[in-house]
């Protein structure tokens, strides 16, 4: 799909999105309406992609692995993730690196973002095609996951554990040290 010329073509590809995705990205809608709002929205775009990050490394550890949700939950808010870093969790997790088309279009995106936030001059078409190409990271991504572990990241996460048996916290911890996960954990498996 061709980078949109216009607002209207971006919010036309903010209304093709899947009602799940869109209902995750609720309040990036009214930040597209009228194409004068790109800075918010690029930073609101990269606040949920960032959140759907951990979204997926839980939706892997949960759906593949059987971790204890909240053992999940609470390591991944101590996690300061490198890019690095997340790769190589991401590719333990899931036995598989992240897409190249995803990892492309991220690539795109965050050379934009990372212009806009310290202060280089970027453009409202340059604004555009960043929130386009994290758009498109996030549908990469979300659509991979969800193959993987049949729960999209950037959706609803209701359900995740469903009826598993899952691992006892103490077990779980172990998992997650192995995966590169933990207070000192560093991910060189991948």
């Amino acid at each position: 799909m061709p980078v949109p010329k216009s607002y209207k073509g971006l919010k036309a590809i903010y209304d093709g999105l899947d009602g799940d995705v869109k209902n995750y990205l609720g309040k990036l809608e009214p930040l597209l309406a009228d194409g004068k709002n790109y800075e918010i929205a690029l930073a609101y775009c990269f606040m949920k992609l960032e959140e759907g990050h951990h979204r997926a490394l839980k939706c892997g550890l949960i759906r593949i692995h059987d971790c204890a949700s909240e053992k999940v939950d609470s390591e991944l808010q101590k996690q300061h993730f490198t890019a690095e870093k997340y790769a190589a969790v991401f590719k333990n997790i899931f036995s598989k690196g992240i897409p190249a088309d995803a990892k492309s279009n991220l690539t795109k995106a965050q050379d934009i973002r990372n212009k806009l936030i310290h202060g280089k001059k970027t453009t409202d078409p340059t604004r555009r095609e960043a929130i386009y190409y994290a758009l498109q990271y996030m549908s990469d991504l979300g659509e991979f996951v969800k193959q993987e572990t049949g729960k999209n990241p950037y959706g609803d996460l209701r359900g995740l554990a469903g009826k598993k048996k899952l691992l006892p916290a103490k077990s779980t911890i172990w998992m997650l040290k192995g995966f590169g996960l933990g207070e000192k954990s560093e991910a060189p498996i991948a």
